[in-house]
């Protein structure tokens, strides 16, 4: 098995796939084979999903039930058409070349690589320090289930109604939902991260299930924190379509709001989302029609902040 290798054909490039047997789901025995075939099944919704935007790599060499590599840095022997984004790190006075994906090859390269999670960055490689994506987390703490997450996405989707802000959800791949809107590049991290937590607070204003309190220790233990520090710079979070690295294969899979209601985080595994997508298409696949200017959310943390509610730091919660 060592030496097996495979040729896959995507798109005009050709990717060499090593160990193309070796396990890496061990709830039904999905292979890095089958991983590669399910990101060829989904390719415009993840390359839409990642397209120009810095992107870490999450590895697992030896399969989800092994140890995890954070990568930052383009992994060596790269073919020379993937693309990489130089970023700046200036707390640590160093920068990272990371992969830029521009074609589904990139994607398939990436799981030669052992790549299984796709994390990008809320900005592009056009402008790193601009953000064009708002991202709303919801993250129940230990107490709260999936229903209370179901609770407070419906009083996210009345509050963006409101606002005029078209909000695109997927399931997070684990217990929480995440939903995305597409912004102007027209503001810094910082700005995007008061707007994004003024935005909360109107959530937590409306549903008594959330909790905003900064330290996660001193949260409520049933409660839904609406993680605004995720639009933090350099904060990262699966992408759509990205598999997650868990046994069953399950993947951050895009939704509609109609269907949160009913909808599992367990329906959604690299077994059922090719089906899914070869159906109903790239969910998000129009986000960037729908951009919506951060003006009013900014005007409320501004009162926010004028009512003694300080923005708190960017620390670990």
């Amino acid at each position: 098995m060592g030496s097996e290798r495979i040729e896959l054909e995507v798109e005009g490039r050709t990717v060499s796939i090593s160990n193309p047997q070796r396990i890496y789901f061990s709830a039904r025995g999905e292979t890095k084979l089958d991983l590669a075939r399910y990101y060829l099944a989904v390719a415009p919704g993840i390359v839409n999903a990642l397209y120009h935007r810095p992107c870490m790599l999450h590895r697992f060499p030896d399969g989800v039930d092994g140890a995890k590599v954070h990568q930052k840095r383009l992994p060596s022997g790269a073919p020379p058409w993937v693309e990489t984004v130089r970023v700046h790190f200036p707390r640590y006075n160093r920068h990272a070349d990371e992969l830029c994906v521009t074609h589904p090859a990139d994607v398939v390269w990436a799981v030669q690589m052992s790549t299984v999670e796709f994390h990008p960055w809320n900005s592009r490689r056009e402008d790193t320090e601009s953000p064009d994506e708002w991202r709303i987390d919801l993250d129940p703490m230990p107490g709260a289930g999936y229903a209370e997450v179901r609770r407070v996405a419906g009083v996210v989707e009345e509050v963006l109604d409101e606002l005029g802000a078209v909000g695109y959800p997927k399931t997070s791949g684990g217990k929480g939902l995440h939903i995305y809107v597409r912004i102007p590049p027209d503001h810094g991290f910082g700005d995007v991260r008061r707007a994004a937590l003024a935005f909360a607070r109107e959530v937590e204003r409306r549903s008594d299930l959330v909790d905003l309190t900064w330290w996660r220790k001193d949260r409520r233990p049933a409660s839904i924190f609406v993680d605004f520090n995720q639009n933090a710079r350099d904060h990262t979070i699966a992408s759509a379509y990205s598999v997650r690295g868990t046994p069953e294969g399950l993947v951050s899979a895009p939704v509609r709001w109609d269907e949160i209601a009913d909808a599992e985080p367990q329906d959604f595994t690299i077994a059922t989302m090719p089906a899914r997508f070869a159906a109903l298409g790239d969910l998000h696949a129009d986000i960037d029609h729908h951009a919506y200017p951060l003006d009013t959310l900014l005007e409320w943390a501004d009162r926010d902040e004028r009512d003694g509610r300080a923005t708190p730091p960017e620390d670990a919660q």
